[in-house]
């Protein structure tokens, strides 16, 4: 079912694996969308077991997708909506050399640029865009000044027969504080409502008879107690007054099936674990959007990619199925940030310690868990630094913490209890540590938390207080093996350590 805000959209939905039998007639688009694809190569399981995506079960997915828009009127594109490589350790080794290699053999039309393709730097991003048959747009990215960056695409329009298309691409705001702000220091990631309403325009003018963003943008839809979705693409999407007729986003890794000011829009979760589909009449009849399951044990997959996965995984077998340690029994996104905080505080040698819910990219099954497991929880390579600060900077910070629309610092050392209704700055009620002694203004604490966060990734550079700061050369992913193969066989942490309560 579709969710939207406002009257009920001009859309069909219809249920997976059903065919399409609209497109046996008549003029259609079919645009076949995936997004956060993270380098993920090879299938995974969800919280139920369940196998969901792979890169040649994907690629039958979108072969049969095609193969249903047979109609002579009836025209196919394959478009992403960016967070391509960052993620596994078959993409990171090689920088993400793979994932063009399996999209420019998908045929890819073009995809967004996304918030972790400057995660290796903005040469490393060059390289891969160089490689790629098609390309990655970021019309709202600008230079300081607000001028083009000459190396980043704004749009692109395609001609299929004779249809004309029209493609403009959108970067995340969030950008300077979802990457390293260092990587992106020089540029600008600016409102992308007049970018692309100025694109469509123009793109029109020049022919185009569809226009379509590609946008590193999300939502989050919830079908109770009334259908809604928010989010900065549903906020892009009601300020458009140029003519818009479909949006790909990604960059939330959720489902997204919506219209919003009569566009239809599709988010397909992440990991190539779904395949978007909307179908857009060039004769007047409603979207048609779906969203559709890659699930590998219910298609067969495509050889040639198959054959392309086992190319680049093979070499890697002996690295990413090395066991570490026996875990007890799973832990999911929460517990998770929780337990690699401990790690980074033992590492550290910290009183308290810090991990960023973003930076959490998976979850961990009970039984052997490898290194290839622990490379897709911490992926990113950030190193652990070590503040020396006083009670008063470090109940600050945790004040900023609170303060996010989401709760997103996952604590070890210390318990915060605090009342969200408060007025910023003054939301905790108790600040503990763990042994129930309380946080001393005055007292001085030692702080470990990533170089992300301290060069201000998602906002929280710790700033107050802070009398002495470490760099001490200790990779995440480093702190996290060692912490693992020390506590074998693994258990869960089971205290609560932020508390939320209200009068």
């Amino acid at each position: 079912m579709a969710c939207a805000r406002g009257p009920a959209p001009a859309v069909t939905t219809i249920a997976p694996d059903t065919a399409s039998p609209h497109l046996t007639s008549g003029r259609w688009v079919r645009i076949l969308a995936t997004n956060d694809f993270h380098g993920t190569l090879e299938p995974r399981r969800d919280s139920r077991g369940v196998a969901r995506g792979g890169a040649a079960t994907l690629a039958a997915e979108i072969r049969k997708a095609r193969a249903e828009c047979h109609a002579p009127g009836c025209v196919a594109l394959l478009l992403d909506g960016g967070d391509e490589f960052q993620g596994t350790p078959a993409s990171n080794l090689a920088f993400g050399r793979p994932v063009v290699t399996l999209f420019n053999r998908l045929g890819r039309t073009a995809s967004a640029l996304g918030n972790h393709e400057f995660d290796w730097g903005q040469d490393t991003l060059r390289a891969r865009m160089r490689e790629a048959r098609y390309p990655i747009l970021g019309a709202n990215v600008t230079d300081a000044n607000g001028g083009d960056i000459a190396w980043i695409p704004d749009d692109t329009i395609i001609t299929v027969g004779r249809l004309k298309v029209g493609i403009v691409g959108i970067a995340t705001v969030q950008t300077p504080t979802t990457t390293k702000p260092a990587n992106v220091a020089d540029l600008r990631f600016v409102d992308p409502v007049p970018v692309v309403n100025r694109s469509a325009k123009a793109m029109r003018a020049r022919g185009a008879q569809l226009v379509v963003v590609v946008a590193h943008a999300g939502a989050f839809c919830l079908q109770t107690p009334t259908p809604s979705c928010d989010g900065e693409i549903i906020e892009l999407a009601h300020g458009l007054t140029e003519r818009v007729d479909a949006i790909v986003s990604g960059h939330t890794h959720s489902p997204v099936t919506t219209v919003i000011n009569r566009i239809p829009i599709v988010q397909a979760r992440s990991h190539g674990s779904a395949l978007g589909v909307i179908d857009v009449s060039l004769d007047g009849a409603d979207p048609v959007i779906e969203l559709r399951d890659v699930l590998p044990d219910r298609i067969a997959p495509d050889p040639g990619i198959d054959s392309l996965v086992r190319s680049v995984m093979e070499p890697l077998r002996a690295i990413v199925n090395r066991p570490i340690a026996t875990l007890a029994e799973p832990m999911q996104e929460l517990v998770l940030g929780n337990f690699m905080a401990d790690a980074y505080r033992a590492a550290g040698g910290g009183d308290v310690a810090v991990m960023n819910r973003g930076g959490v990219r998976g979850a961990l099954d009970s039984g052997t868990v490898t290194y290839g497991e622990l490379f897709e929880v911490a992926p990113f390579a950030n190193m652990l630094v070590r503040l020396t600060m006083t009670g008063a900077g470090l109940r600050a910070w945790i004040e900023k913490a609170l303060g996010q629309r989401q709760v997103v610092a996952r604590l070890s050392g210390v318990i915060v209890t605090y009342d969200s209704t408060r007025a910023p700055g003054r939301r905790i009620i108790s600040l503990t540590q763990t042994d129930g002694r309380p946080i001393v203004d005055t007292q001085t604490y030692r702080f470990v938390y990533l170089d992300f966060l301290h060069a201000n990734g998602d906002g929280l550079q710790a700033t107050e207080g802070v009398q002495r700061v470490e760099e001490l050369g200790i990779v995440d992913i480093d702190a996290l093996i060692e912490y693992v193969r020390r506590g074998s066989p693994v258990r869960a942490p089971r205290d609560v350590r932020v508390i939320a309560r209200t009068p």
